[in-house]
């Protein structure tokens, strides 16, 4: 059996998995160099340089944002999975606009941060649904073993998420961070654990596909 669609698709969100993370890493390298050179004249050229590159890192995270969307559109025509990924990643999207025009409103930027935790933990619960149903249904069953085994690290991740909100609410964002910073601190390392797992594992997903058409 093979599934033309869902190979392309998955292809595609593999690489814009990849160009996110390369551009992520390009706008902290910038972020970084901007602030220890903005205001010393003698590095005024390697200041400026930093927000071109920090401009350029905007515009290709916004590139692989839409390369996603296509991949996502290309792969639910053959696993419907990936089509409740699709609504996520607009909801997301549009709660990220949102979130820029309530910025400085404490109570409503607060409820969209965590519908964007909802959206993100949707979009990528269901890109890894898609492919183990895929990979099922070609005989390859370590790859739902794989697939449960991020969940797992996402669900860990998403309790101590949950704990540090808690305190956001009871004492005040600023506040409740500060309390909150060791489960803070083990909710971001789990969060990069997930996504090298989960960038490892539509790298396999792709192979996968690939071979199968």
């Amino acid at each position: 059996m093979k599934y033309p669609n869902a190979a392309d698709g998955v292809k595609k969100i593999f690489v814009s998995e990849v160009i996110g993370l390369a551009a992520s890493v390009l706008a902290v390298i910038s972020s970084v160099t901007g602030l220890l050179f903005y205001d010393d004249l003698r590095f005024a050229g390697l200041a400026a340089a930093a927000v071109i590159a920090l401009l350029v890192a905007g515009g290709v995270y916004a590139a692989a944002y839409i390369l996603e969307i296509v991949g996502i559109l290309r792969a639910g025509r053959d696993e419907s999975a990936f089509k409740v990924s699709l609504f996520s990643i607009i909801a997301l999207l549009v709660l990220t606009l949102a979130g820029e025009f309530f910025y400085g409103n404490h109570v409503v930027s607060f409820i969209i941060e965590i519908a964007e935790d909802v959206a993100q933990f949707f979009l990528v619960h269901y890109i890894i649904h898609g492919i183990m149903h895929i990979s099922e249904r070609l005989g390859k069953p370590e790859m739902t073993k794989k697939g449960n085994n991020i969940f797992r690290v996402i669900y860990i991740a998403i309790g101590f998420e949950i704990i540090v909100r808690v305190f956001e609410l009871i004492f005040g964002k600023e506040l409740g961070e500060s309390l909150s910073m060791p489960f803070g601190v083990i909710a971001n390392i789990l969060k990069t654990v997930e996504s090298i797992m989960f960038l490892i594992y539509i790298g396999k997903g792709n192979r996968l596909l690939k071979e199968s058409k």
